[in-house]
C-alpha cells in the first residue's frame, strides 16, 4: 500500500501523541488500528453538499464512516467497504485530503497508526437499514448540512470538509 503523502503535496498533516500507562500501552497490542497501521475515514458529500455520518452509540458521537485497512486492501477499497458497512451507502472515493499519525508512548516505547481522510461521492444518497458489522455499535446514519457538535475529532473533520468543499 502506498503512503498518500508520497503522491499528494497538499495534504493536511498532523501528529497526535499521547502518553499512556503500561497497562494501556500493552492492551493496544491487540487494537485493530495499531495492528493494521492504517485507518481510513471518509468525507462523503452528496450533490447538495450534505455530509454523511454514522452514529457510534458507545461513544455518543457521530463519525465520518471509516475503519482499519485489512490485508490485501488499498486505502480507497477500505473507504468503500467501511462506508457501505457503517451507512449502507455505496461511494466512489476521490482522493485523500489529510493524514494524521496517532502515536502512543510509554516508557520509551511507541505504537502508532495513520488515519487517512478521503473525499468521496455517493452513488445514491439512500442510507441502508443494517448498519455496522455484528457487535459494532453503529446505530444510525444520517446526512447533515453542517457537522453536529458531537462529531469525533470535529476540528479535523471540519477542516477536511471545508477543503473538500472548496475544491468541488
Amino acid at each position: 500500500m502506498s503512503d498518500p503523502r508520497e503522491q499528494y503535496s497538499n495534504l493536511i498533516e498532523d501528529t497526535v501523541t499521547e502518553q499512556v500507562d503500561t497497562a494501556t500501552f500493552d492492551a493496544l497490542a491487540d487494537n485493530e488500528a495499531f495492528n493494521a497501521g492504517w485507518v481510513v475515514a471518509t468525507v462523503v458529500l452528496d450533490d447538495d453538499d450534505r455530509i454523511l455520518l454514522a452514529y457510534h452509540e458507545d461513544d455518543g458521537s457521530w463519525l465520518l464512516p471509516g475503519g482499519s485497512v485489512i490485508p490485501g486492501e488499498d486505502l480507497a477499497e477500505t473507504a468503500i467497504r467501511e462506508a457501505k458497512e457503517e451507512t449502507g451507502v455505496e461511494i466512489v472515493p476521490q482522493r485523500p485530503y489529510a493524514v494524521v499519525q496517532n502515536r502512543v508512548e510509554c516508557n520509551g516505547r511507541t505504537r502508532s497508526f495513520n488515519v487517512v481522510l478521503f473525499s468521496a461521492s455517493p452513488t445514491s444518497p439512500e442510507i441502508g437499514e443494517d448498519l455496522g458489522e455484528p457487535g459494532e455499535p453503529i446505530t444510525d446514519a444520517e446526512w447533515f448540512t453542517t457537522l453536529p457538535s458531537n462529531v469525533f475529532e470535529r476540528d479535523l473533520a471540519q477542516r477536511v470538509v471545508e477543503r473538500v468543499q472548496s475544491t468541488k
